[in-house]
């Protein structure tokens, strides 16, 4: 973690009030993994005063090119977008812990909702290094308009599905709605048989399943909520990425502390990632 001067190279509106903006950090080697995040001054002083997180969407050519997705929400991120290039941002990071991927998984499915597609770029980047994986990518969004980084999951090779809240585009519906009907496409008992043909589910136990399929989601608290309760029934390991408002981003004003089964964890600096199955909600 270090704090440095972001020179702005790009920032663009790819949707509407959904920007990308290209960040070249001065003075930065650090390794950067997927769902970490910088905490940013928006503006060119002190108003707003709080920094604003935002998730790394995928890393340049070199350490110290980063790219970032944010919406305008408020004040803060109404400064970035009106912010020109070659102009500096403030910058803390690369902060928090990052997706974790078991070697033993070969099958993904990346799940988003609204803004929740930022990090998972990043990690459908790592994944694609890899050979003999599939990967599912599931982007939620309110409308047509707001569907956002398609392309890139496509041409990263993977399957996009589509759901957006007024069927626009894709279907209609959230992005939950897709979850099962993915899920479907794998054996998810070690001996080949699926939970969605037997008639008593509720004895198979946790060593009857497949340790090869995995979710990996980011989106709003309801959405999480509804992934993990899937993810439990057919006890799948499901890592996901929390939006938390944020003090200080480096763990000391805990401001964003959520309840896990082991205590209360800050999510800027126990997370942003978390398992999914250790959170109570």
């Amino acid at each position: 973690m270090i704090r440095t001067k972001a020179e702005i190279l790009v920032n663009q509106e790819i949707a509407p009030g959904h920007f990308k903006v290209v960040l070249k950090l001065e003075d930065f080697s650090e390794p950067i993994r997927a769902g970490q995040f910088f905490h940013i001054r928006a503006g060119s002083d002190y108003d707003p005063l709080l920094r604003r997180p935002i998730s790394v969407h995928r890393t340049g050519p070199t350490p110290d090119i980063v790219e970032i997705l944010y919406k305008v929400v408020g004040k803060g991120t109404r400064l970035m977008s009106r912010r020109s290039k070659n102009t500096y941002l403030d910058a803390i990071g690369p902060l928090g812990n990052g997706f974790k991927v078991p070697k033993s998984q070969s099958n993904f499915i990346l799940i988003a909702g609204g803004m929740g597609v930022a990090p998972l770029v990043g990690l459908c980047e790592e994944l694609a290094k890899f050979r003999k994986r599939s990967i599912t990518v599931i982007i939620g969004a309110k409308t047509k308009d707001c569907v956002t980084c398609k392309r890139e999951f496509k041409d990263l090779g993977a399957e996009v599905i589509v759901v957006t809240d007024d069927g626009s585009e894709g279907e209609k519906g959230v992005s939950t709605d897709m979850l099962e009907p993915a899920l479907k496409q794998f054996d998810l008992r070690k001996d080949g048989s699926s939970p969605y043909t037997t008639k008593d589910t509720a004895q198979i136990t946790i060593g009857d399943y497949c340790p090869e399929v995995g979710i990996y989601a980011c989106g709003p608290t309801a959405m999480l909520k509804a992934v993990a309760k899937i993810a439990k029934y057919h006890r799948i390991q499901t890592q996901a990425s929390l939006e938390e408002r944020m003090g200080c981003g480096i763990g000391a004003c805990l401001g964003c502390v959520v309840k896990t089964r082991t205590g209360y964890k800050r999510v800027c600096k126990d997370g942003p990632v978390f398992d999914l199955e250790d959170l109570i909600w």
